[in-house]
């Protein structure tokens, strides 16, 4: 199963005190786990998206990465979900992006979660108590090619492309509960702060036995010349999300209409 993967790397890790992509984690800096995990679930070709190429020399000393880096966008806006517009430059027929904080992250786990990706333009763990992993996410590798055209659409529309916006436009978004895709919630822990990185807690427990789909919502508000309309879609998607359990989304969506909706 030949995928491109993507470490993301841009943060400015005011909570951890540093870089947390160099963090060392049993002997290792988090950036050397993780893409020694993503090739051992078979990564054709590595890449570390980041901010500059003071960051980007740094990165691939530690990794000896053949492929090299992506770089944030020209974008208005900044941010996680604006710097993912970048990996519309690759050519793949699978993407695999990683949070570089997320150094337990292992092969098996990404391979299962790329195992969901078949018929979906986008694929994401879902844990208990309705949260995304929205970092963490396989793309199909023709939805992976608009991220730039949907982060630059978004912007305009409200100031703001969040990494969950993704989900809301595909057409056909794959969202599977994190205990499908492994037994340890250690897997999915970030080292967000000193602390974290010495328990190995998980931020939520994993979630259910579930797969759903979505598709679309937000393609669709997107797609409305009228306001007025684009009120009524949101409500209706933050009613449908929070019927789902999916209140990661259900928050977003509500954002929207508090941002774009209330005068």
């Amino acid at each position: 199963m030949s995928f491109v993967g993507v470490v993301l790397g841009g943060g400015e890790g005011k909570r951890f005190g540093g870089d947390k992509l160099i963090a060392i984690v049993d002997g290792e800096t988090s950036i050397a786990r993780i893409v020694a995990a993503l090739r051992e679930a078979g990564a054709s070709e590595t890449y570390v998206l980041t901010r500059n190429e003071e960051r980007c020399k740094l990165y691939t000393s530690l990794t000896s990465l053949e492929s090299g880096c992506l770089y944030d966008t020209d974008l208005a806006c900044k941010g996680p979900g604006a710097a993912l517009a970048a990996i519309s430059s690759l050519s793949a027929k699978r993407v695999l992006v990683v949070p570089g904080d997320a150094p337990w992250i292992t092969a098996g786990l990404i391979r299962n979660l790329l195992a969901f990706l078949d018929g979906c333009d986008i694929v994401v763990p879902l844990h208990a108590g309705g949260f995304l992993e929205t970092l963490m996410l396989g793309i199909d590798g023709r939805y992976a090619a608009r991220f730039y055209d949907i982060a630059r659409m978004l912007c305009e529309w409200r100031g703001e492309v969040r990494p969950s916006d993704y989900i809301r436009v595909g057409k056909k978004a794959c969202i599977v509960g994190s205990s499908l895709l492994t037994f340890s919630a250690t897997e999915f822990a970030h080292i967000n702060t000193r602390e974290y990185l010495k328990t190995r807690e998980p931020k939520n427990p994993l979630g259910d036995k579930v797969l759903l789909e979505i598709g679309g919502e937000l393609a669709q508000i997107l797609s409305l010349g009228d306001r007025a309309e684009q009120c009524k879609l949101l409500l209706k998607a933050a009613e449908a999300y929070t019927a789902m359990d999916l209140r990661h989304l259900a928050r977003h969506a509500l954002r929207d209409y508090e941002k774009l909706c209330r005068h």
